[in-house]
């Protein structure tokens, strides 16, 4: 679709991507979505017969472009896919093609290799793979226990917090100081001779070039010497204006504790270009509007966060903090042609002009690792393995919900893996089953005479005598002329949940009403319906079963352990009549609601 609505054209029928193999057939150059080169995977130097390697990096390149689009994806099958090979070229005979690639020697490469699912996609792609051979490949292998993660607690992703905030907050007072410097000098303001005068005339270098004034030999200049030489030399000098690579790391650590981000999102983020407050123009935004890039959520990959700014401690102020420390990087990068729009740059230490100046959020892995070490040699009480994805994964435990991610994800690779959770787990559990408990003994309003079973003459007397109730009325319960679906019924014509006529409600609430009465002839009917309930707990949707049958559950399974023996129980099961389970099946089918 053009900028002007108009349907783009389509290609030609028969239409097929050109091939990004070269003539050889072992370098691969792909490309994502955008038309942006993923790398270059060279496969000439690995060890086998070259045809088996072509046919091994043409499957490869068809799985590639059909369903990988970021760098790590093709970088991590390339790895596997090496190994592989190398592997191949060591058996005796080396395998020339994959379809000499039998289901033993699959089974052999699956226990040489920790790795070996990474070749099953690769592997199903080529049509040389024999038919038995390719049902080996695909069998499902159940994936062993995932290991448990000691996440971070609160206490301590706050003290990781603090600290990310210090570093990029003394980076963005530093930068503010120089700019303000640098801008004094250029509009004229500062004393010629001066020291502020050589510090400007410096920095103005640095702002133009993004290096200080060198020989051809790299050398540094007699007069960036003498003024660097109390300062902290050549390292201080340039990172007046940006931020060091660990300072980076510190605003990537600093906004994984806001928003949960992992690696891969904060390595391919942008800087925000769109202010839904429509106050872009303004020093700070009070919204940044960021995309965020994940592939592996395939069709769900893009996203956008809103990130307010109400303070530095917000996530918008912490957006804003970063982008003010890397803004003099932008400006710089951009004059000496290595604009970018990645949201984390900074200034490296060892690099020429050939190599770039400044590094980008691909390398926010080892940033993350600078500022690590820094930290820890600085205060021996920092946590320990400090990395983007413990930060994130502490973020997500302790403050709740899927980021970036589906609840099913949260649930079982952050919640049901945390050791901490696990471990609160069991008292929050216990917690609720003794809550459940109490409050369906308070709900649990059924009288019960459990020894009165209709076959003695005296069992009128002793429901009469345990229950209040008239001799009359007793006898009624004792014969079954005022039995209901679960057990009997004392006074149908007040009911307490219908108190404007008749009873006309499930006899599940029978168990919480003072008016049901159970004897030793109801309990089978009672255990059967228990049983029935706990069938019907497996089969309904758990938002269902806590909405319509929880609470029922609850007062049945009281009733059930507080009046029957876990070993009577098979007994009295085996007195119930068919009429008896039909009754109960009827009444949880909902057929016996008036």
């Amino acid at each position: 679709m053009t900028g002007r609505g108009r349907k783009a054209v389509m290609p030609p029928k028969g239409y097929r991507r050109p091939s990004r193999l070269d003539e050889t057939g072992l370098v691969f150059r792909p490309v994502d979505q955008y038309g942006l080169e993923l790398g270059v995977y060279d496969f000439t130097g690995c060890p086998g017969p070259e045809e088996f390697r072509r046919e091994l990096v043409a499957a490869y390149a068809a799985r590639g472009q059909r369903t990988w689009n970021s760098y790590t994806s093709y970088g991590t099958h390339a790895k596997a896919l090496k190994g592989f090979m190398t592997w191949a070229s060591e058996l005796d005979p080396p395998l020339e093609s994959i379809a000499q690639l039998t289901p033993g020697l699959w089974k052999q490469w699956r226990l040489h290799s920790t790795k070996w699912r990474t070749m099953t996609i690769v592997l199903d792609e080529s049509p040389a793979l024999s038919a038995e051979t390719r049902a080996a490949v695909k069998t499902r292998v159940r994936k062993p226990k995932p290991k448990t993660k000691q996440g971070y607690s609160r206490t301590e992703l706050r003290a990781i917090r603090t600290a990310a905030a210090k570093t990029v907050r003394t980076a963005r007072l530093r930068i503010a100081e120089n700019t303000a410097l640098l801008e004094r000098w250029r509009a004229g303001e500062v004393v010629a001779g001066t020291e502020d005068d050589r510090w400007g005339s410096l920095l103005d270098h640095i702002a133009r070039t993004g290096d200080v004034p060198r020989y051809p030999c790299r050398q540094l200049r007699p007069e960036v010497k003498t003024l660097t030489r109390d300062s902290g030399g050549f390292a201080d000098a340039v990172t007046r204006l940006f931020p060091s690579e660990p300072e980076m790391g510190a605003a990537v650590i600093l906004m994984v504790c806001h928003e949960a981000w992992n690696l891969s999102v904060v390595q391919k983020m942008q800087v925000p270009t769109h202010w839904p407050n429509a106050d872009g123009d303004e020093a700070e935004p009070a919204i940044h509007h960021v995309e965020t890039d994940k592939p592996r959520r395939r069709r769900r990959r893009h996203n956008t966060n809103n990130l307010v700014n109400v303070g530095p401690d917000s996530a918008g102020g912490a957006m804003q903090q970063v982008l003010e420390i890397t803004a003099h990087a932008r400006r710089t990068a951009e004059l000496i042609g290595e604009d970018s729009t990645s949201l984390f740059l900074g200034r490296r230490q060892l690099s020429t002009p050939e190599e770039g100046l400044f590094c980008n959020g691909s390398s926010v892995e080892w940033a993350v690792r600078g500022w690590v070490r820094l930290t820890q040699s600085e205060d021996a009480g920092f946590p320990a393995g400090v990395a983007v994805g413990p930060v994130r994964h502490a973020v997500q435990v302790i403050h709740g919900g899927p980021r970036n991610n589906t609840p099913r994800v949260h649930r079982d690779d952050y919640l049901m893996r945390d050791a901490r959770v696990r471990e609160d787990a069991a008292d929050v559990v216990a917690d609720g089953l003794a809550d459940a408990v109490a409050r369906a003994r308070a709900d649990l309003r059924i009288q019960v005479v459990s020894q009165a079973t209709g076959c003695d003459e005296h069992d009128a007397d002793q429901v009469a005598k345990e229950t209040g109730i008239d001799l009359e009325t007793a006898a009624d319960v004792v014969s079954g002329r005022l039995d209901t679906a679960v057990a009997a019924c004392t006074d149908f014509e007040h009911s307490p949940f219908t108190p404007s006529g008749p009873c006309a409600v499930s006899f599940l609430l029978c168990f919480a009403c003072p008016n049901a009465l159970a004897t030793g002839r109801h309990l089978p009917r009672i255990l059967y319906l228990f049983e029935a309930l706990e069938a019907l707990r497996s089969a309904v949707p758990a938002p269902v079963w806590n909405a319509d049958w929880a609470d029922h559950h609850a007062r049945v399974m009281d009733l059930r352990e507080r009046h029957t023996a876990e070993a009577g129980r098979p007994a009295l099961l085996a007195q119930l009549a068919d009429r008896d389970k039909e009754l109960v099946d009827r009444m949880l089918e909902r057929r016996l609601d008036s």
